[in-house]
């Protein structure tokens, strides 16, 4: 058996309160779950609370994580790149489907990709990353239309407006609120060729730790070999990458 580094000891401390109820751990507790002797941990303990990463009860004499800890939380998830994050799921989702996969971000009133994933196949996407593209007729632009505040929205209304950009563009602001709190009842929305004749596609949201989406990514292909029966068919799997790719980032489902 590895001897146990004594510098990760605080950490072992750290987590075993991380898993315990509200309440915290007594001395006692973190003895019995860490393996450590209680003068070490009284020791840590002691030591994590005086520098503000663990906060003890004093009538209960128990141990809960500090207000520090949080802000290291904050940082990190800060500095976690969605794209990053994103992107072994995404390849997981072109590879099933053989088909283009974006990552789209807001940028002011439109979305912007931020990633790709070509389809293999010899016929793609004429798209690219740091391309604009409208929220109301595609896939990916309707999940960042839906999940945004009520006032930015009525700003892509007013400012943007719903432009016709095939025969299936929805272009009604009441059509599109209805099709909108669809998208956010089910979790995915569909491009049933409303942005461009012939592409379909199948969309869904990805969200942060504090539950605001912070991005949406799609699957879309050419309606000769990419039906809107088959975007039907992504619907479990855009869920599954969506909760995935979220609880990466540290939302709680």
């Amino acid at each position: 058996m590895n001897k146990r580094d004594p510098a990760l000891k605080p950490l072992e401390i750290i987590e075993a309160i991380s898993r315990a109820d509200k309440d915290g751990l007594g001395i006692a507790s973190l003895t019995g779950n860490t393996g450590l002797s209680k003068s070490t941990v009284h020791r840590i303990a002691q030591a994590l609370t005086e520098s503000g990463y663990l906060i003890r009860n004093d009538s209960t004499k128990k141990y809960k994580l500090g207000y520090r800890l949080l802000r290291i939380s904050s940082i990190v998830m800060n500095n976690n790149d969605v794209k990053e994050v994103a992107r072994p799921y995404l390849h997981e989702l072109s590879t099933k489907t053989q088909e283009t996969v974006h990552l789209v971000q807001l940028d002011g009133l439109y979305g912007i990709y931020t990633d790709k994933i070509d389809s293999p196949q010899s016929v793609g996407l004429l798209s690219r990353i740091g391309k604009n593209i409208p929220l109301h007729s595609t896939g990916a632009g309707k999940i960042l239309l839906a999940y945004m505040s009520e006032n930015l929205r009525n700003r892509v209304y007013s400012e943007v407006g719903l432009t016709k950009n095939t025969a299936q563009t929805i272009t009604d602001k009441k059509m599109m609120e209805k099709e909108l709190e669809s998208i956010r009842r089910l979790g995915y929305g569909f491009d049933r060729m409303e942005n461009r004749e012939g592409i379909h596609c199948i969309a869904a949201p990805i969200f942060s730790e504090n539950g605001k989406v912070v991005a949406s990514f799609s699957v879309s292909g050419p309606s000769f070999r990419f039906s809107l029966e088959d975007a039907e068919g992504l619907i479990e799997k855009v869920k599954e990458i969506s909760e995935k790719i979220s609880i990466c980032l540290g939302y709680v489902p």
